[in-house]
């Protein structure tokens, strides 16, 4: 009896140990993650603007992280084109001109309004349910003026509907398009009039999808797409002119 007790201690011993090296990976990655999503966070909000080098010391600090993770997470932005790595001097955040950001809302409107189409021609009452739900958390943070919960329900939404499209080509440039659409995206809901605006697309394409209407609920999806680039430019050179002005 003792001898199996033995065995079973050693077992378990040489599954623990063969677990550290797994759960020391684990722990890497899911710091390697947390470190990318708040950089890209901080892009987004405009708290790294456009053109700014990163101070990597002062970064890692601020996070609570060590130099490495934030090296890592800092290779990963920068092949997405987020960030622009500079040979011996680190990196900033990628300065987009307005051309390209309309060219990337331009892809991101074809894409989504082909996704929507697709959605809608094979809609069934558990995706309109889906689709449902994330339009009433819509309406609710518009409702309530949270503009972080508006812009995470809309990203999610977005991101579903391209996801019911069953196309993984599609899927994967729309989310390395939506990556490098992030510049000073929360800014785009400051103005108040673009919010509303938002708002009321939003609301007519759901409108179109309970129609069953995808043609409809496609062309309204690109020019919301289109509407919404042309924000986000406008949201980019105002950054611009205040940083411009401040550093005068």
């Amino acid at each position: 009896m003792a001898m199996v007790e033995d065995a079973a201690v050693m077992d378990q011993e040489d599954e623990t140990a063969g677990a550290k090296p797994y759960s020391a990976a684990i722990k890497r990655a899911s710091l390697h993650h947390h470190v990318v999503d708040k950089l890209r966070e901080m892009i987004s909000r405009g708290d790294l603007p456009a053109g700014e080098r990163l101070n990597e010391v002062t970064l890692a600090q601020a996070i609570g992280v060590s130099r490495t993770p934030m090296r890592e997470a800092v290779k990963l932005l920068a092949s997405e084109g987020l960030l622009e790595l500079l040979p011996g001097r680190g990196a900033r955040v990628r300065q987009y001109s307005a051309e390209e950001l309309v060219d990337i809302f331009d892809v991101l409107g074809a894409l989504e309004r082909h996704a929507i189409e697709i959605a809608v021609s094979r809609m069934t009452p558990n995706v309109l349910g889906q689709i449902e739900r994330l339009h009433k958390q819509l309406g609710e943070a518009h409702a309530s003026r949270n503009r972080k919960a508006y812009f995470k329900a809309n990203q999610k939404l977005h991101a579903l509907i391209v996801e019911l499209a069953g196309n993984p080509a599609l899927a994967s440039t729309h989310k390395t398009l939506t990556k490098q659409s992030v510049h000073n995206r929360h800014e785009t809901l400051i103005s108040e009039q673009r919010w509303q605006e938002s708002a009321a697309e939003h609301q007519a394409i759901f409108d179109a999808i309970i129609e069953g209407d995808g043609a409809k609920a496609g062309l309204l999806m690109l020019d919301h797409s289109r509407k919404t680039g042309a924000a986000v430019v406008e949201a980019a050179r105002a950054a611009n002119e205040i940083r411009t002005g401040s550093n005068r």
